[in-house]
């Protein structure tokens, strides 16, 4: 990979510099008032600057995890495998970067409970989603940069065009969620046909990783809501918090399955 030892500490800066502006939001209030956004997840609002701080603090998970990633493409960990997040700068760096900011991004929401906060949370989430779709259609169709880029961005815009739509959806409730939750769906699918169509060889156990903490992350985020028998908002404990971490493993477990690709037949 060109630029190979530059991804970590690029992404190492990206974290720095976003926790800090998210810190500095919260300090001086930019995320705007109190609005209950996010209260439906059990903790409880605490006072001072950080109202969630279960949910808010498992969130690091994510910039722990972005940071594995970069320091292990920067080392040539998995140089060995021919695949364009092992070989390729601005695959390898973009996607750490948008895992890293999954941590600030839903930060936001949870220390401050302010809309402005859920609209970054929300960003956060479309920007893993929206890459996960694009790239794995850019590999089953052979697109270019330019055409992945092109899908990312329609599929962000997308998402945020869905979100705004007033209409509720059983088992997710908010449009948002749904949406997310078709893209991620759809990089199930492209997934499936990357493998079985496609012919490009993974260690597929990643993929069923990544997929699993997922399912199980969705599962505990829906039985520790507001008014569930789990549910102790004053607790330390939160299911919410352990939803964050374990996305933050899917997310992990996600490179590996990228990063293990090594070999493609055409058909």
């Amino acid at each position: 990979m060109k630029n190979q030892k530059l991804v970590f500490p690029v992404t190492l800066a990206v974290a720095v510099i976003s926790f800090v502006l998210f810190f500095i939001s919260v300090i001086n209030g930019w995320f705007g008032p109190w609005a209950g956004t996010g209260d439906a997840f059990c903790e409880a609002s605490h006072p001072g600057l950080i109202k969630q701080p279960a949910n808010t603090w498992s969130n690091l998970g994510f910039i722990f995890a972005g940071i594995a990633i970069a320091w292990q493409l920067s080392k040539g960990t998995f140089s060995a495998n021919k695949n364009t997040i092992t070989q390729s700068f601005f695959y390898g760096i973009f996607f750490a970067c948008i895992v890293v900011l999954l941590g600030p991004g839903s930060m936001a929401m949870h220390a401050t409970e302010a809309s402005m906060g859920g609209w970054f949370d929300m960003l956060s989430m479309y920007l893993i989603c929206s890459f996960t779709f694009a790239y794995a259609a850019e590999r089953f169709f052979s697109f270019s940069a330019l055409w992945f880029l092109l899908i990312f961005v329609l599929s962000l815009g997308t998402c945020l065009y869905v979100q705004e739509l007033p209409y509720h959806v059983p088992v997710v409730g908010f449009l948002g969620n749904f949406i997310f939750a078709v893209f991620i769906t759809l990089t199930v699918v492209f997934e499936l046909l990357n493998t079985f169509v496609r012919k490009l060889e993974h260690q597929k156990k990643y993929g069923f990783l990544s997929l699993g903490s997922l399912l199980l992350a969705f599962l505990i985020w829906n039985l520790w809501q507001d008014d569930s028998y789990l549910c102790d908002p004053q607790s330390l404990i939160q299911g919410h918090a352990i939803w964050h971490l374990l996305d933050a493993l899917a997310a992990y477990f996600l490179f590996r399955f990228y990063a293990s690709e090594h070999k493609e037949h055409s058909n």
